[in-house]
């Protein structure tokens, strides 16, 4: 497959691919990011304000969650592409949206959300750049369990406390299934989600929505799930719990193939 290049003599924009120049608190006990190393990651405000988090998986959809557009108007929304910190904003590409896709499968209760996931389009594609790449997907099935996780995000840094001006990151165990299930979460889970804990790190309000990165072997991130939902933020009896995203891949590139991809 033909990596795609972004002019000048740039290098192939590849999904997943850290900026080359990379070395390496919303999220509770989390850390600032080196800017622009998760070149895939959005901010979907809402009225200026942070909504939720989303990837780009093509030049002009994002993935993020369900919830995150089912009880809300997305003429309200900007949707930020190549953003550090929120107080500057030159070189960000904004976005609205044109069309969103909600899984049909979406249910909520006051708890949980099942099958939280959508496809967000943009009104315009944007361009790659080495601030602006694409995600790579999992193969349908992939199991991340025992993996080190990593979340990125804009969102409160705390229960209490307010959004975070630049990208945060935290690296999280993921659970395997059975240990999920042996969580105090065990009757709101189902098959299509999956956990991650540390003490004192989580995904809290406002990451919604955002991508739970695993570096892969061949030195690319993979998405592995989309912040679903949780009880409080960074609770010690309960994990944070994420959608899969290797149980929706067809569904994901049925609602996406009118984009490019890094790869495309």
């Amino acid at each position: 497959m033909q990596s795609s290049v972004s002019g000048g003599g740039s290098p192939p924009c590849e999904c997943g691919k850290p900026s080359d120049d990379i070395v390496s608190m919303r999220i509770v006990g989390g850390r600032r990011v080196v800017p622009h190393s998760y070149p895939w990651t959005v901010a979907i405000t809402k009225n200026n304000s942070m909504h939720c988090g989303g990837a780009m998986i093509t030049d002009r959809h994002v993935l993020s969650a369900g919830h995150c557009f089912k009880w809300d108007e997305t003429s309200n929304m900007v949707v930020l592409v190549g953003l550090n910190n929120v107080d500057d904003l030159s070189n960000v590409e904004k976005r609205t949206i044109s069309h969103v896709v909600i899984h049909e499968g979406f249910t909520s209760t006051a708890v949980r959300d099942e099958n939280d996931i959508a496809i967000a389009t943009l009104n315009k594609p944007v361009p790659f750049n080495k601030n602006i790449k694409t995600i790579c997907l999992p193969n349908p099935g992939q199991d991340f369990g025992g993996r080190t996780g990593i979340i990125v995000g804009w969102g409160r840094m705390g229960v209490d406390k307010s959004a975070s001006k630049v990208l945060m990151k935290a690296s999280l165990p993921i659970l395997t299934d059975q240990e999920c299930l042996n969580s105090k979460l065990k009757k709101y889970l189902k098959p299509t989600m999956m956990c991650t804990f540390s003490k004192g790190k989580d995904g809290c309000q406002g990451d919604s929505g955002g991508p739970l990165l695993v570096f892969d072997t061949d030195g690319r991130y993979v998405q592995a799930g989309v912040v679903s939902w949780g009880i409080g933020c960074a609770d010690l009896r309960y994990p944070g719990v994420y959608t899969k995203v290797s149980h929706y891949i067809d569904w994901i590139e049925e609602h996406s193939s009118s984009g490019k991809t890094c790869d495309s």
